[in-house]
């Protein structure tokens, strides 16, 4: 009997599959479920009766509740209150105007904001002080002028001018309660309400007449980037252009109900009521789709990323992702069979759904058809499903069969051994060459197809079919009718009669592989449950992919070919591994990404449509649409801590060296999946990038420096934002700054340079003292020497004098004593004298030659001859150098000889020096010393010689002296004597 029940309902399906599927009346409309998410005190609401719902600029998600604020961020609400500066907790509105004030419209009446920070009320600001006690304000606007403008719920408007002058309005009609408040694109002031329109002109407003009028201030909404209205009627959807309303399209369903809120987006419109739900309509000449049946839905926000939010009174706020616009869910409250979906397959535009039971759903143009192939409600659920393009056959497996459904409506069934009661059916693979491969629990068969038409499969005795024997878990024909299936040994690879066992090259082929596919290009795929996906080309493992790479989970579960991408089912969702030239890259979907469920259990894809099956459910979604959306706002920089204290982006700029503990607070928002974000951060842009999945970042001991801190942000699946920049510097200690260095080296070579100024000036000045001291010794010394010169002078000269008294020689006595006392006048003139002229020196030479003459008479002669152009005058000399030579050639030179001698001196001189020569005709120097029988010195000679030596240790150029014997007789002395220092003395 079952099995009649079955060919009967196979019948059936075949006639669905193959004709044009027109659906009689009895089959359900397909609907389709939203997947919302509720947030509630539960997690951090600050209370279930929520009014409105307000985005900032920044992209922080603001909630006015009956019991406060809360700031949201995607994973954290933040609570204010009266205590943090609200002027009430029951807020009804929350607006941010054009300086970044966010204000909050309480039900008290008195007005507040938050600003940089801080909350401003009647108590730290005078200008609200003037605001209060006029009702509960109701609406907000800000015109082109940045006048602010508040309706409340008592007959007034409140406007603030630029300058904070406070002016207040009212009607006698009470036309102004909780008036909607808006400019024209000509840019006036209009104040609408249930029953009048308002233009602001010359300080007053002015009613104007309309044919239509809103609902409530409620069903009214303000298109900020085209600066339009629109509001609903009783029927229509209008909009406000200058004076009057005109009709877009007429709405159905609007009858009765009480729109609390409103919400117009291009062609589509959300309407939230109070107590009926949420009314969302696709298209304005259909029904809408009704949601949150009975909730009382206050409040309608589309935020920057395209997520809608619905604020409830009593049931918190729900959020609809953005993707919600591209992904679709149906689950059995939709009309589907069950939620727990084991296959899905789609042919055309047929989607079939597969269940444990074994039954099928067949979907065709948003209508469902139950197909109940097993009445025992027995555990036979549906393995696979394939089409087989070449011969139009459509194939069904289930646990316990295998059905070829053919395209003239004939059926076979391969599973059909007497011997067998279950199979065990894992997967199934049909060839080009009409082979079937099965998987079961005791082993892998190979069995031919049935090519005869009108005839049944005979029975199948598996047993003498080709076999492989071992639990087997897939098997697959590759496009050259190749086989390859996996069981408890691992991965093998059959054809024409020769079995390879890959595993045995490939370790990580034994383990256990759960399905098997082909890339074009020769690349074979396979999925491991617990080991990632491991890709083999030409025989060869070429890639192993796992978490580690980027896919979602490493139990992979099933796998799906699409073009040069394979999608793969795993523990946690869905990867698509693309493969390319240069590698793969991979992105992943899960329930973060709008799925129904992370235990999915197949999947389908046609081009750029994903139909996943899941125990939640079905999820159909577009790929490409999906992808447009992949973008994050860039990182927000939330606070900024120093040493533990707060501090603007400003002062860390400028930071001391001990302020160098620095907390970075970030957050990139991101409603959808907030908790897929993934940040990475630098310090300077030479350094790499380091990820984290941390919202804050705390740097140590930081060096003195600039730093220019980088953070950007990245989730599922889309490209990583631009960098958000922060700037740090910290100023190094007054003793580290370049300033302080270049004073201290300035400091310390102005110390040097008077330091070494001041030695080299003692030094200088004690050389100089010990100079003088030195010079005075030598002038005392040379002075000694001279007066020790003039005593033997003396004594010569006295003999002389004696000798001609003796002789009786007066006259030549008086003449001698004349001359001495002349040259005792002269010697006692230049004694004092270190230095005289070259003129002074033979002056007084010739004066002493002379006195020497009378005193020798013919036995001396002398002459002085002078071979020179040097200014006599100015030309300085030692004083006395020549006399001691001079005399010493007369008494030791001339008068040992009996013959008369002669004293020649002479002077000469070249640019450098001047050379005086004193030549006699004596007996010699040498002979003299040698004939000398005492022990008696040339004093004068060796006083001479003396101060010659003192006079060269202060002179560069020093005088030299040479005295030498002649060979043909006599005495030559040479004095060499430096024109400089002595030219000019």
């Amino acid at each position: 009997m079952d099995r009649l029940f079955n060919d009967i309902c196979l019948k059936v399906l075949i006639r669905y599959l193959l004709l044009s599927l027109l659906f009689l009346s009895s089959i359900t409309v397909f609907a389709e479920t939203l997947n919302f998410k509720n947030y509630t005190v539960k997690d951090g609401l600050a209370n279930s009766n929520v009014y409105s719902i307000f985005q900032d600029r920044k992209g922080f998600i603001w909630i006015a509740t009956e019991g406060g604020v809360n700031r949201f961020d995607g994973e954290r609400f933040e609570l204010f209150t009266m205590d943090n500066g609200l002027s009430d907790n029951e807020v009804l509105e929350i607006h941010q105007d054009s300086k970044g004030k966010i204000w909050f419209l309480t039900l008290n009446g008195k007005l507040s904001y938050y600003w940089n920070g801080k909350f401003y009320n009647a108590s730290n600001d005078p200008v609200l002080e003037k605001t209060a006690g006029q009702g509960s304000y109701t609406s907000f606007f800000e015109d082109s002028t940045h006048r602010l403008w508040f309706s409340t719920n008592r007959n007034n408007i409140l406007s603030i001018d630029p300058g904070n002058k406070v002016s207040f309005f009212s009607s006698p009609t009470h036309s102004f309660v909780n008036a909607f408040l808006f400019e024209t694109l000509q840019h006036q002031v209009a104040a609408l309400s249930e029953h009048f329109l308002f233009f602001y002109k010359n300080n007053k407003f002015i009613k104007t007449p309309l044919r239509d009028y809103p609902l409530s201030s409620k069903s009214i909404t303000h298109e900020k980037t085209t600066n339009e209205v629109y509001f609903l009627s009783a029927t229509l959807l209008l909009k406000l252009r200058g004076k009057e309303a005109i009709p877009l399209a007429k709405i159905k369903g609007l009858k009765g109900l009480d729109v609390g809120s409103f919400l117009l987006d291009k062609k589509e419109m959300w309407i939230g009521t109070m107590g009926k739900g949420l009314y969302h309509y696709k298209s304005f000449d259909k029904q809408p789709e009704h949601y949150l049946n009975n909730y009382t839905v206050s409040h309608i926000l589309r935020d920057k990323q395209g997520n809608t939010w619905f604020s409830t009174i009593g049931n918190g706020i729900f959020m609809l992702p953005y993707h919600s616009n591209f992904i679709r869910h149906f689950t059995e409250a939709d009309g589907l069979a069950a939620n727990a979906i084991n296959q899905v397959y789609k042919i055309n535009d047929k989607l079939i759904l597969g269940y444990n039971d074994g039954n099928v759903d067949l979907i065709q143009q948003s209508k469902i058809k139950k197909f109940v192939l097993h009445s025992d409600h027995l555990y036979n659920p549906v393995q696979d499903f394939f089409f087989e393009k070449k011969s139009g056959s459509f194939w069904y497996g289930s646990e316990n069969s295998l059905i070829e459904i053919q395209k003239n409506g004939e059926y076979q069934h391969y599973l059909n051994d007497p011997k067998w009661v279950s199979y065990a059916l894992k997967s199934f693979s049909v060839s080009n060459s009409n082979k079937i491969a099965v998987a079961l629990a005791s082993g892998v068969y190979i069995l031919n197809k049935n090519l005869k038409k009108g005839s049944s499969y005979p029975p199948t005795n598996l047993l003498k079919s080709t076999n492989f024997p071992n639990r087997a878990y897939c098997v697959f024909y590759d496009s050259s009718n190749g086989l390859w299936f996996s069981n408890l040994q691992g991965l093998h690879y059959y054809k024409f009669g020769k079995l390879e066992a890959l595993y045995k090259k490939y370790p990580l082929l034994n383990q256990r592989i759960t399905d098997v596919a082909e890339i074009p290009g020769n690349m074979i795929v396979c999925s491991t449950y617990g080991f990632g996906v491991l890709v083999l080309k030409n025989f060869k493992l070429i890639h192993v992919i796992t978490v580690k790479n980027g896919l979602s989970s490493n139990i992979c579960k099933n796998l799906f070919v699409e073009g040069q991408a394979a999608w793969v089912v795993t523990g946690k969702g869905i990867s698509k591994i693309k493969f390319n030239s240069s590698g793969y890259s991979i992105a992943n979907y899960n329930s973060e990404n709008g799925l129904l469920s992370n235990e999915i259990n197949d999947l389908y894809v046609d081009h750029d449509t994903a139909y996943v099956a899941s125990n939640s459910g079905l999820t159909i979604f577009k790929e490409t649409e999906r992808a447009k959306q992949l973008s994050l706002p860039n990182v927000i920089i939330r606070s900024i801590e120093v040493n533990k204290d707060q501090i603007t982006l400003k002062e860390a700029k400028d930071l001391n060296y001990k302020q160098n503990n620095i907390t970075v607070n970030f957050i990139s928002l991101d409603y959808t999946h907030p908790r897929e974000v993934i940040y990475s951060y630098r310090l300077d842009k030479s350094s790499p990038w380091t990820e984290t999945i941390e919202k804050t970042i705390e740097f140590s001991a930081l060096e003195p420096g600039q730093y220019c801190l980088e953070l950007r942000a990245r989730s599922m699946n889309s490209a990583w934002t631009l960098p958000t920049q922060l700037v740090i510097y910290i100023s190094g200690p007054y003793y580290k700054s370049w300033w302080f260095i270049v004073a201290i080296l300035l400091m310390v070579t102005l110390t040097l340079f008077f330091l070494i100024r001041y030695y080299y000036r003692v030094k200088q000045n004690k050389e100089k003292e010990e100079l003088l001291v030195k010079s005075h010794i030598i002038s005392l010394e040379q002075q000694a020497l001279q007066a020790m010169m003039n005593p033997h002078f003396i004594f010569n000269v006295m003999n002389s004098i004696q000798y001609f008294i003796n002789t009786k020689d007066n006259t030549m006595a008086n003449q001698l004593l004349t001359g001495f006392a002349r040259l005792i006048r002269k010697n006692l003139d230049i004694c004092t004298k270190s230095y005289i002229s070259v003129e002074e020196e033979l002056s007084y030479l010739k004066l002493y030659l002379s006195l020497e003459k009378l005193r020798f008479g013919e036995k001396m002669s002398y002459s002085i001859q002078m071979n020179t152009d040097i200014d006599l005058q100015e030309t300085y000399i030692p004083s006395m150098l020549l006399q001691p030579y001079v005399e010493n050639a007369i008494w030791h030179g001339l008068m040992p000889m009996d013959n008369p001698g002669e004293i020649i001196v002479t002077l000469t001189n070249n640019k450098q020096e001047l050379l005086l020569i004193i030549q006699d005709n004596g007996v010699g120097i040498d002979n003299s010393i040698n004939s000398k029988s005492s022990d008696h010195v040339s004093r004068g000679m060796k006083l001479t010689q003396q101060r010659i030596s003192l006079l060269n240790k202060f002179n560069q150029d020093s005088i030299s002296i040479s005295v030498a014997q002649i060979a043909s007789g006599g005495t030559l002395v040479r004095v060499k004597i430096p024109l400089k220092p002595f030219t000019h003395s």
